[in-house]
């Protein structure tokens, strides 16, 4: 596991996003996610919109002893707050304080920090707030060695 940032908590300003909310099964996720960020990219470009942020997914239920009923939301910020269409949704993400850190590595060997942080978490006396946001800080247009991503985990 190669983490490329402490473990800590922060507190993550107001976001507003343009996004789409579905459930799948998690053998769906490569182009489901494929297909949602390119959607919500051509809604911005016909609004003359440019993205303020790098992709993020956030789960909100992730049972791993049920993987064919994934509830996530795939999006990406923007400035300011957008309207949505059809099953693009423009919402605003309020304040909220987070446990984050950086791995460095493919999508799929993230598990290991995503126990740490949710270890961490326990540690300090916080409480998961329910949601697990990957942000994805580069693209996938790279060995997967070189991939960056943030896991942030909301709590109180």
């Amino acid at each position: 596991m190669t983490v490329v940032s402490k473990i800590d908590i922060y507190e993550q300003p107001e976001q507003h996003v343009l996004s789409i909310r579905t459930t799948i099964r998690f053998a769906e996720y490569p182009q489901t996610a494929r297909e949602a960020y390119e959607k919500i990219q051509a809604y911005a470009a016909q609004r003359n919109l440019l993205l303020a942020g790098c992709p993020f997914v956030c789960y909100y239920n992730v049972d791993l002893n049920n993987l064919n009923n994934l509830d996530i939301e795939i999006g990406f910020p923007v400035a300011k707050p957008v309207p949505g269409n059809g099953d693009i949704v423009g919402r605003t993400i309020p304040v909220q304080k987070v446990v984050s850190a950086i791995f460095l590595g493919a999508y799929e060997e993230t598990d290991p920090m995503m126990m740490e942080i949710m270890r961490w978490i326990a540690e300090h006396g916080y409480e998961q707030q329910g949601t697990i946001f990957n942000y994805y800080l580069n693209d996938d247009n790279r060995p997967a060695g070189e991939l960056l991503t943030m896991i942030a985990v909301p709590v109180k």
